[in-house]
C-alpha cells in the first residue's frame, strides 16, 4: 500500500498512457485485414503522422538516456553529433527516400530484404539480409531494454530485472495485437511529447545549473577538457559514433519501414521537411545535457553516463514531481517506440524472407506474430546482462547496418551496375568485420571504432565484385 501511495501520480500517468495504447490497438486491429496492413498499414499514412513516427522510432531512449547522459565523461566536444546526424537526416529524405518509395511500390516490397532480394533478384540476397537485420535488430533491442528498464527503475522504484520483464510482457502484447498502424498512431503522440520534452529539459537543467555562463565555469574548475575541443573522446571516435548512430537515418529498416507507409508523393514531401526539424532540434537539446548536468550533480552521485537523465528526473526531480513523472513517462514510451518498430522489422523478415512463410490473410499475420515473439524473448533475456552501455551497442548494430546496406541499399538506388555477387560480398565482409572489429576494440587491441574499416571492406568489395562478374556476363553473353 506505502509503494501505492508513493507512486500514485506516476501510476496514474502509466494508466493513462496503457488506456492510450488499448485504444490504438482496437482501432489498428479493425483494419487488419492481411499482412500488408498489419506491416505497412496498407500504404494509406499521410506526411505528418508518418514524419513524427520516423523522429519518435530514431530519437527514442537511447537518445534521452543514452545519447544526452554521454556527454557527462566525454564533454561539451560531444555535441559534435548533432551536425552528423543533421547532415545524414538531410541526405536520408531528400536522396533515400524518393527513389526508395518509388521502387518500393514497383517492387511491391514490404520489407527491406525483399527489396533487396528484387533489387538484386537473388533469393541469397534477400536471406542474408534477413540475417544481418535479426542480428542488428538484437543488438538494438538489448540497448533498448536496458535504457526503457533503467527509466522504469526511477520510475516506479522496482529492480532492474522486474524492469525489464515488466517492458517486455507490455511491449511484446502491444506491438502482437496492434501491429504497423498502431505503432505509428501511437509513435505520432509520443513524439509531440518527445520533441517539447526535450526542449524543456536543457532549458530547466541550465537554469538549474545558475545559467550557461556559470555551468561552463564549473566545467572549466571540474575539468578543462569538459569545455575544450580536445574533450575526454578523440574526435575521430566520436564522429565514428554519430555517423554508426546517423546513418541508421538512411538504411535501418525500422526508418525505411516508415516509408513503406506513406500514401502519396505529398505525403513524402510532407514528412522530408518535418521529419528532420525535429531531429535536429531534438538533437541540438539534449546531447549537452550530461556536461551541463555536472553543475547540478553531485560528482559522486552516479558512477554511469547512462543515470545521468534518471538521477535528474527521479533523484533531483529536476522538472517537479508532477513533470518529472510525466516526462519519466515520456521515456517509457519512448522506448516502446523503437521497440515495437525493431520487432515488427526483425519478425516479418524472418517470417516472409528467411523462412519463406505465406503472406495470405490471418495466417501471413499469425506467422509473423510468432517471431515477434520469439525476437522479443531472446533480446530481454540477453538484456538482464547487456554486454555494454547504451551508446556503444547502438552505434555498433549501426556499424553493422552501415556496412551491409550503404552499399547495397543506397548506393544500390543510383548505381545500377551493381550485381547480386557483389552484394552478397558485402553483407559477409561488413557483418564479419563489424562484429570482429567490435570484438578487438572490446579486447583492447584497437581504438578505432569498427565502421571505419567494415564500411570500408563491404564497399571495396561490393563495387570491385560487381565489376568483376558484371564484365565476365557480358563477355559471355549472359544476363547479369
Amino acid at each position: 500500500m506505502d509503494w501505492i501511495v508513493d507512486h500514485q501520480m506516476r501510476l496514474l500517468f502509466l494508466l493513462a498512457y496503457m488506456a492510450l495504447l488499448s485504444y490504438h490497438c482496437w482501432l489498428a486491429n479493425r483494419g487488419n485485414r492481411n499482412l500488408e496492413d498489419y506491416l505497412v498499414a496498407g500504404r494509406g499514412l499521410g506526411g505528418w503522422i508518418v514524419a513524427l513516427s520516423s523522429y519518435a522510432t530514431f530519437v527514442s531512449t537511447n537518445t534521452f538516456i543514452g545519447q544526452a547522459g554521454k556527454s557527462w565523461d566525454v564533454g561539451i566536444i560531444w555535441y559534435c553529433k548533432a551536425l552528423v546526424f543533421g547532415v545524414l537526416c538531410y541526405l536520408s529524405w531528400h536522396f533515400v527516400a524518393p527513389r526508395f518509395v518509388t521502387r518500393t511500390r514497383e517492387y511491391g516490397s514490404l520489407t527491406v530484404a525483399d527489396f533487396l532480394g528484387h533489387r538484386f533478384q537473388s533469393r541469397a540476397v534477400r536471406r542474408l539480409t534477413s540475417g544481418v537485420i535479426v542480428v542488428a535488430s538484437v543488438l538494438y533491442l538489448v540497448a533498448v531494454y536496458k535504457g526503457s528498464a533503467i527509466a522504469l527503475q526511477e520510475f516506479l522504484g522496482m529492480g532492474y530485472s522486474t524492469a525489464v520483464l515488466a517492458i517486455f510482457g507490455v511491449v511484446t502484447v502491444y506491438t502482437l495485437a496492434g501491429g504497423f498502424r498502431s505503432v505509428v498512431m501511437t509513435d505520432a503522440v509520443q513524439g509531440l511529447f518527445m520533441f517539447a520534452g526535450a526542449i524543456a529539459l536543457i532549458i530547466v537543467v541550465i537554469n538549474a545549473g545558475g545559467g550557461l555562463t556559470a555551468i561552463l565555469d564549473t566545467l572549466r574548475t571540474t575539468d578543462p577538457e569538459l569545455v575544450s575541443w580536445r574533450g575526454k573522446l578523440p574526435l575521430l571516435s566520436i564522429f565514428g559514433l554519430a555517423f554508426a548512430g546517423g546513418v541508421k537515418l538512411l538504411v535501418e529498416p525500422r526508418q525505411l519501414s516508415r516509408l513503406y507507409g506513406l500514401r502519396d508523393d505529398q505525403a513524402l514531401r510532407t514528412a522530408r521537411v518535418v521529419a528532420p526539424l525535429l531531429i535536429i532540434i531534438t538533437y541540438l537539446c539534449v546531447l549537452p545535457i550530461g556536461a551541463l548536468a555536472r553543475a547540478v550533480i553531485p560528482a559522486q552521485a552516479i558512477n554511469d553516463s547512462d543515470l545521468v537523465i534518471p538521477y535528474l528526473l527521479g533523484t533531483s526531480q529536476i522538472l517537479g514531481p508532477i513533470l518529472s513523472s510525466f516526462f519519466l513517462l515520456v521515456l517509457l514510451s519512448a522506448a516502446m517506440s523503437s521497440l515495437d518498430s525493431v520487432l515488427l522489422v526483425a519478425g516479418s523478415t524472418i517470417s516472409r524472407d528467411l523462412f519463406d512463410h505465406p503472406d495470405q490473410d490471418i495466417q501471413g499475420i499469425r506467422l509473423a506474430r510468432i517471431w515477434v515473439f520469439v525476437v522479443s524473448l531472446v533480446s530481454m533475456l540477453l538484456a538482464l546482462n547487456p554486454i555494454g552501455d547504451i551508446v556503444e551497442v547502438t552505434a555498433f548494430s549501426g556499424s553493422m547496418y552501415a556496412a551491409c546496406f550503404l552499399p547495397t541499399l543506397v548506393l544500390g538506388l543510383y548505381w545500377q551496375r551493381g550485381t547480386a555477387a557483389g552484394a552478397i560480398s558485402c553483407l559477409v565482409i561488413g557483418s564479419t568485420v563489424s562484429i570482429g572489429w567490435y570484438c578487438a576494440r572490446k579486447a583492447g587491441w584497437t581504438e578505432l571504432h569498427e565502421v571505419y574499416p567494415s564500411l570500408l571492406l563491404a564497399l571495396t568489395a561490393y563495387i570491385v565484385i560487381s565489376l568483376l562478374t558484371l564484365q565476365r556476363s557480358e563477355s559471355a553473353g549472359l544476363p547479369r
